[in-house]
């Protein structure tokens, strides 16, 4: 009895991975247009790449797939059930059931717990010495930060009228090498899908070009270069999307977010650069990069980033390359070292920054141990466009300590310093940085001493960095100070301020007639800053500055 219930309720017979057999012709036919149809929509809407390694790629897939089964399923007289099966799901099975083998055994095995020395190698770190950094040049020393970057743009757009009521200022601000200097570039965008619909004929007519030395900041009119407007742009609709136009061209390529840049000529390009991934969406690297032009749509494909044209700057992205950096100095002693022990491993530390050398772009970060302390063991340099990697071993203060000791020698005006960039001065690794005011404004220019981040030395941002180097190195007792530019005189004490600035003391004195001077505690005046307070009358022997007088010895009398 119970066999021949099971016979009667579940008469199931396999009849081959098809989803159309109880398909009339005609319905066939409807399915097949329909099937291309909406296939073709979905992939104008959402321009997946064919790939069998990406999340959209594989999304795609399983979209085409539950089409066909939804479609299929509308045109049966009956579901499935246990007495009968009008439509067959064994390919459907089958196909979704080897897309989570696929992806969930990507997951599993191409990760950095299995294959850490397999991470580890996706970039080649050339241990130098420091005097691979250039002494700094000045006229390529990017010390305007982004943040300032956008007020200088936004404040020369706002002097554009005609283009305010329609486009918008793109925050992408790349850094780039140009003109022997160092900019920043950004395009203007549509400002909406109304606005892109009027002006979409003659597309984005301007980007704004920022000297990251001086703060000039300039909008260039692609009219005034001879050029037609930029109609390929990720802020346009339909056929002007960037992102559409791209994976139209190339549909089985990976992009990742496309940069702009601008040639020595000016013109516009999107710098695309392409990737490859071991597995479903797993160690990924680039394989090449495109270049396409935002006027015309054509674009030009380099398998090889070496062949690619040498003013493009940006072909490796920042947040690939640190975690390239990052993989490399944890994964080298495997997976389980990088955890428990932690033995030799490494880290970028917090924040990076930009250096220009011999035309091209490199990025800039510390190195600190994996406990992340308030030092560095050294510093990593990588080429943006040619992934060319360099580390300097330099133990020291790290960026935040650096950027706490310059505050601390402005903190009577409470500037704020941005993140520091990594200069050669003399032969020495130094932070210098910008110090801004509260409404983003920089005020102020700051060297530290990498090495030692109590010595430190700041200027007005009009007395220019030569100025500011100059002080530098004769606080660091490298240079000499010009005995004329020493004075010595009494003063009489009207306030004694002392203020402890990480692993800092220093001592902030004014006197009766207002002057202002500091110094730095240390174990040859320790005794007499103990005991100074006002009313006393002492001997100074200082540099004199535009604010604060730098005090270089102190006697009480």
């Amino acid at each position: 009895m119970k066999n021949k219930h099971f016979k009667t309720n579940f008469n199931w017979k396999y009849e081959g991975p098809s989803f159309t057999k109880d398909l009339s012709t005609k319905q066939k036919i409807i399915l097949l247009i329909f099937w291309l149809v909406a296939g073709a929509i979905g992939y104008y809407v959402f321009h997946p790449v064919i790939s069998y390694k990406t999340v959209t790629g594989f999304a795609y897939v399983i979209y085409v797939i539950v089409l066909v089964g939804i479609v299929s399923l509308f045109f049966q007289k009956s579901l499935i059930s246990y007495g009968k099966s009008s439509f067959k799901m064994t390919a459907l099975k089958i196909i979704l059931g080897l897309s989570v083998i696929w992806v969930l055994g990507s997951l599993a095995v191409c990760n950095p717990v299995f294959m850490a020395s397999y991470f580890a190698d996706r970039i080649q770190i050339e241990n130098v010495d420091f005097d691979k950094v250039k002494e700094v040049d000045f006229t390529k020393t990017p010390i305007i930060d982004r943040d300032s970057t956008i007020v200088l743009g936004d404040r020369v757009m706002g002097e554009m009228p005609e283009l305010v009521s329609q486009f918008e200022v793109s925050e992408e601000y790349t850094q780039i090498s140009y003109k022997d200097s160092v900019y920043r570039v950004t395009p203007l965008e549509y400002a909406g899908f109304f606005k892109y619909l009027g002006n979409q004929e003659e597309g984005i007519p301007a980007y704004i070009l920022v000297n990251s030395v001086t703060g000039e900041a300039e909008l260039v009119k692609l009219e005034d270069l001879g050029l037609d407007g930029m109609k390929y742009v990720p802020s346009g609709y339909f056929n002007h999307d960037l992102y559409r136009k791209l994976q139209m061209q190339y549909p089985t390529t990976i992009f990742g977010e496309p940069s702009f840049e601008i040639d020595e000529e000016g013109h516009p390009w999107y710098i695309c650069t392409t990737y490859d991934y071991a597995a479903f969406e797993t160690r990924k690297t680039v394989s090449g990069v495109v270049l396409f032009d935002p006027i015309t749509g054509e674009s030009t494909k380099y398998d090889d980033v070496l062949d690619a044209p040498t003013w493009v700057d940006r072909i490796y992205p920042e947040s690939l390359v640190t975690e390239q950096v990052n993989q490399n100095g944890s994964l080298q002693d495997g997976f389980i070292n990088s955890v428990i022990g932690q033995k030799n491993v490494t880290y970028t530390s917090e924040g990076y920054n930009y250096l220009a050398q011999d035309g091209d772009i490199y990025i800039y970060s510390g190195i600190t141990s994996a406990n992340k302390d308030s030092s560095n063991l050294g510093f990593v340099l990588v080429n943006l466009r040619t992934h060319q990697a360099m580390k300097i071993s330099s133990p020291g203060a790290n960026e935040t300590s650096a950027m706490a000791s310059a505050e601390g020698e402005v903190k009577n005006y409470g500037y704020t310093s941005t993140f520091p960039l990594l200069v050669n001065v003399n032969g020495s690794p130094v932070y210098m940085m910008a110090l801004k005011d509260d409404s983003g404004l920089i005020k102020m220019y700051a060297m530290v001493d990498a090495s030692d981040y109590q010595k430190v030395a700041t200027i007005a941002s009009d007395e220019g960095f030569e100025n500011l180097k100059k002080k530098f190195l004769a606080l660091e007792g490298t240079q000499a100070i010009d005995k004329d530019e020493l004075e010595t005189k009494d003063i009489t004490i009207e306030s004694v301020q002392i203020l402890a600035i990480e692993d800092t003391t220093k001592c902030f004195l004014t006197d009766t007639e207002h002057n202002r001077y500091k110094f730095t505690i240390t174990d040859q005046n320790e005794d007499v800053a103990a005991f100074l307070k006002a009313q006393n009358v002492v001997t100074i022997t200082y540099s004199p500055q535009e604010d604060v007088n730098l005090i270089q010895s102190i006697e009480t009398k």
